[in-house]
């Protein structure tokens, strides 16, 4: 974490707290409930030396008192104040959902999703029959050029590899579209491996007694989605699937390669595809995923892509067919019938990260609306929490802490008068948001239709990718927002050199020391830290984005079981 971050963060984290513009009453009182501040002298563990161990020092009463509830795999600090906003998020959509909101609003449609999200009685009486024609698509796959259409059109943007660290998709490839390494001046598509059920290719590959126990598990969640769908011969088709997921994995990279910056950074012509990495179509895939006019191409992970091509080459059509259908209706399963639900969290949640209560359906609901309309339904949270004069407060904290870091700067005597200058240029281009982006997205072209909790889903995820794929005919925006208002965290976006602030917890660099001013990568900038699996911090959206994408708690170990402290993102 630089120091002007810290700085930042250290500032503004007691400034917001007291910038609610409406406070939460308690039940049945008409007044707030008085907000505790200053360090938790109750949490203190004064039996043990702080410096033995700080950690069990400043927590261990708390740690000894606190019990994981039943649907978390963890829980700390931060989850009571996500769980506050959960519930801000629910009264507010509930509102927009009942009418309060205009017909055709943002608020509104984002009030309708979650009703239709959270209406069960009548996804179960649809049954499977929204997702029949996807089904059928797939069926009617019968050469490589229609399996690289389909998986060209399956594509969204739903990775973020350098500002979230987030790698993870099951669709066969991750796109995510922002400005490139080389040239900040404009986007381009970035494209990460994809295709696991599991969280990474470590589940599918290391040895021992855990991993063979989650994989075992896997393979009979398989087999109950397939038999669930009414699907032929489960077992044996469930075994043909995780054995093309196996073969997928090993030609994955690993966490820890995902993270380095300087492998990850290989730009590809449209022609380099068909050279480097043949087996797919990819004139056909480029195509349908809208992809024809991109000149250039980040690939963040080359050799698993060109893995995954040879595999679509190798492999029968008859097994990529029945993979693609388990993972539509697997990916699907928070808008289809309850018993695909339970036996996702019998999987995803118990077997994978222990978890032994399935959370509120409400509060999946909320999650999920947060995923496909975030922006909307930020927009009603801070006019409700967080007023304009409190943000213009703010932002002037922020500049007497950018202009106390310059002097600082200047008073550095083992600075070099080269490097002070640069120092000096990339403060001066630090945006940092705050609260809430100053333009909000306009969701007019979004269909949400009340009762039809599938489409509305598919429908969404696909304006999302058309709104972040229309950035390649667009000039970069320093200003973008990558973090909605109503989550809980702090965002480092190392290419924009801009810090997002929202509802703020903290903000971490990870492998983005390697940026200079205007963000072209430097060699003598690019020390990228190496944080082994499971003890790297995951922020906020990419939990959330793991639940929706890989199953309502497959964050495991990805997130980690251990409580935290203040300040620390997940």
């Amino acid at each position: 974490m630089t120091a002007i971050t810290r700085a930042l963060l250290c500032a503004l984290a007691v400034a917001i707290c007291g910038c609610r513009a409406n406070p939460d009453p308690p039940p049945g009182a008409g007044t707030a409930t008085p907000v505790a501040r200053g360090i938790d002298r109750a949490s203190i563990d004064t039996s043990v030396a702080p410096g033995d161990d700080f950690y069990k020092y400043a927590n261990g009463v708390w740690l000894k008192g606190t019990e994981i509830p039943g649907d978390r795999a963890s829980f700390g600090v931060s989850d009571v104040l996500y769980d506050q906003s959960l519930q801000r998020t629910r009264a507010l959509l509930e509102e927009a959902g009942a009418g309060k909101a205009a017909a055709g609003s943002g608020e509104r449609k984002a009030g309708d999703y979650y009703a239709s999200y959270l209406d069960e009685a009548t996804i179960g009486k649809r049954g499977l029959s929204p997702l029949a024609p996807t089904l059928d698509a797939i069926t009617a796959i019968t050469d490589r050029r229609a399996l690289a259409r389909w998986i060209g059109q399956s594509l969204r943007a739903d990775v973020d590899a350098l500002n979230a660290t987030n790698f993870y998709t099951d669709r066969l490839f991750g796109l995510w579209f922002a400005q490139d390494l080389n040239e900040p001046s404009r986007h381009a598509p970035y494209v990460l491996q994809g295709g696991l059920g599991l969280p990474d290719r470590d589940y599918y590959l290391e040895p021992g007694q855990e991993m063979e126990r989650i994989r075992s598990a896997y393979q009979t969640h398989v087999i109950n989605v397939l038999t669930l769908a009414g699907m032929a011969d489960p077992a044996a088709t469930a075994k043909r699937i995780y054995d093309l997921e196996r073969q997928i994995a090993a030609a994955h990279g690993t966490r820890t390669a995902s993270a380095d910056v300087t492998k990850a950074n290989n730009h590809w012509a449209r022609a380099d595809f068909d050279k480097k990495a043949p087996g797919i179509d990819w004139a056909v895939l480029f195509e349908a995923a809208g992809l024809s006019s991109a000149p250039t191409f980040i690939v963040w992970h080359p050799g698993a892509i060109t893995g995954i091509a040879k595999l679509a080459a190798s492999q029968p059509l008859a097994t990529w067919r029945e993979y693609l259908a388990f993972r539509a209706v697997d990916h699907n399963r928070g808008v289809l019938p309850k018993a695909f639900v339970d036996e996702g969290f019998a999987f995803y949640g118990k077997q994978l990260t222990g978890a032994t209560q399935q959370r509120d359906r409400w509060k999946r609901a909320v999650d999920a609306t947060n995923g496909a309309l975030g922006p909307a339904v930020g927009k009603m949270y801070v006019q409700k929490f967080f007023p304009a004069e409190s943000k213009d407060r703010l932002k002037t904290m922020v500049a007497n802490i950018v202009t106390a870091f310059e002097r600082r700067i200047d008073a550095l005597t083992w600075m070099s008068a080269q490097t002070r200058t640069s120092a000096k240029a990339k403060l001066t281009t630090l945006v940092v948001g705050i609260g809430y982006p100053d333009t909000w997205r306009d969701y007019a072209k979004v269909d949400i239709v009340r009762g039809e909790a599938f489409e509305n889903a598919q429908r969404a995820a696909l304006a999302e990718y058309e709104y972040q794929r229309g950035k390649l005919t667009r000039a970069p925006d320093r200003t973008e927002w990558w973090m909605d208002p109503q989550t809980v965290n702090a965002l480092n976006l190392p290419v924009q050199n801009a810090r997002i602030l929202p509802q703020l917890c903290a903000g971490v660099e990870d492998q983005t020391a390697g940026t200079a001013r205007t963000t072209t990568r430097r060699d003598r900038w690019a020390r990228a830290r190496r944080i082994p699996r499971g003890h790297r911090a995951k922020p906020r959206c990419v939990v959330s984005r793991l639940r929706r994408e890989a199953g309502a708690e497959a964050v495991s170990r990805a997130v980690g079981s251990r409580p935290r402290l203040v300040g620390e993102l997940r």
